[in-house]
């Protein structure tokens, strides 16, 4: 499906609670055009792809340029939750895959977890056991690299990409409807009838910021209700040092 407005293309997140002189801000979903290289053509997954409306998104991290990331943890407590289809092509994997070309066309919307922005990005490791299906329960795992990956220039850092469905005709736009990937309610303010996702990035030094990760189908908030958002999800939200 083609990308909405920016201002339909991913939620913000809650900015984490001490300064530093370098930090993570928060994150964003933004919408992918999953459209190019005609993926309902795919050799092994156009059948699937066919049978549903797909939504592609990225979840970067925001932040200041130079920070250091050392990996991602989405094990419980913390996961990304949706009440639509999660996409695996068969022929995928965890991190993102070279063979984004025919008859592979569905593998660039594949859903994996990154380190930066490209396939050439470091080497992602993973601890513990790793679930991007969504079957049972939210989108698990731990990755990191070593030496740590800094922030660019764009103030932004990809950790992952998620591809979502439902039945033909269901627009998960509509704030009607229900569908959520993320947190359902306005960036996580408002919470819906859906669970709460949740991320902490691993620091240099062993601090970890935890934050809540908002509804891809939700408006990005103004700047007021931002502001509202910080004061409201701040207890829950911590940098700290680990033992």
């Amino acid at each position: 499906m083609k990308p909405r407005s920016v201002a339909k293309s991913g939620a913000c997140l809650c900015l984490i609670t001490s300064a530093a002189h370098a930090a993570v801000t928060g994150a964003i979903w933004r919408q992918v055009n999953n459209t190019i290289g005609n993926p309902g053509a795919d050799s092994f997954m156009g059948p699937q792809w066919n049978a549903l409306s797909w939504f592609t998104f990225d979840l970067y991290l925001q932040g200041d340029q130079g920070q250091l990331i050392n990996g991602i943890n989405l094990t419980s407590p913390f996961g990304v939750h949706t009440n639509g289809s999660v996409f695996n092509h068969s022929l995928g994997g965890n991190v993102q895959s070279a063979f984004e070309f025919a008859p592979f066309n569905a593998m660039a919307y594949d859903t994996y977890v990154a380190l930066g922005g490209s396939a050439a990005a470091p080497i992602i490791s993973f601890t513990g056991g790793v679930n991007l299906s969504g079957s049972p329960g939210p989108l698990q795992a731990m990755w990191s690299t070593s030496p740590a990956v800094a922030i660019d220039s764009s103030g932004e850092f990809r950790i992952m990409r998620v591809t979502v469905g439902y039945l033909i005709g269901f627009d998960p736009f509509d704030p009607t409807s229900g569908g959520y990937l993320g947190t359902s309610g306005v960036a996580g303010l408002y919470f819906g009838n859906g669970p709460v996702s949740s991320l902490q990035v691993q620091l240099p030094n062993g601090e970890v910021a935890s934050f809540v990760i908002g509804n891809a189908f939700e408006p990005i908030p103004t700047a007021g209700a931002a502001a509202l958002l910080g004061v409201a999800g701040g207890a829950g939200l911590r940098r700290r040092r680990l033992a």
